[in-house]
């Protein structure tokens, strides 16, 4: 189910660490299976946890960031030139609630420096980072 892109806009303020929830397709939703019912609860659980994302993006970013990701073939040395810098430039390209466990997924990227590729992060409903892995 896609949330809310004006709510989204309204809860990360425009930040340019976030993309544009307005895009097609939306990286911004809530995931359940086919027999599955999305509840409110699920969806308030949704903006509470897009609101501590956006409030604590740089130690999410930088927790699911390995300095190994900038050896990654795909990645232009030229305009990420440094693990850190890489790390700070990164872009929450999408934003997942998976309604069943509440853990919350998300892609990192920069589409300047990276050309398609992206890190995929998964954090258990306590926010404990579950693994980050670059693709």
């Amino acid at each position: 189910m896609d949330v809310d892109a004006v709510k989204v806009m309204d809860i990360t303020g425009g930040n340019s660490r976030f993309s544009f929830p307005f895009s097609d397709p939306c990286g911004y939703y809530i995931w359940a299976e086919e027999d599955e019912t999305i509840s409110d609860i699920d969806i308030q659980e949704y903006w509470k946890r897009l609101s501590y994302m956006s409030e604590n993006m740089d130690m999410l970013v930088q927790q699911a960031f390995k300095p190994e990701f900038y050896n990654f073939p795909g990645i232009d040395k030229g305009l990420a030139v440094s693990p850190a810098e890489m790390c700070r430039q990164l872009v929450v390209d999408s934003f997942v609630l998976c309604a069943d466990n509440k853990t919350t997924g998300c892609c990192l990227s920069n589409e300047q420096f990276m050309f398609g590729h992206f890190i995929d992060c998964l954090w258990s409903d306590s926010w404990e980072l579950l693994y980050s892995y670059i693709c």
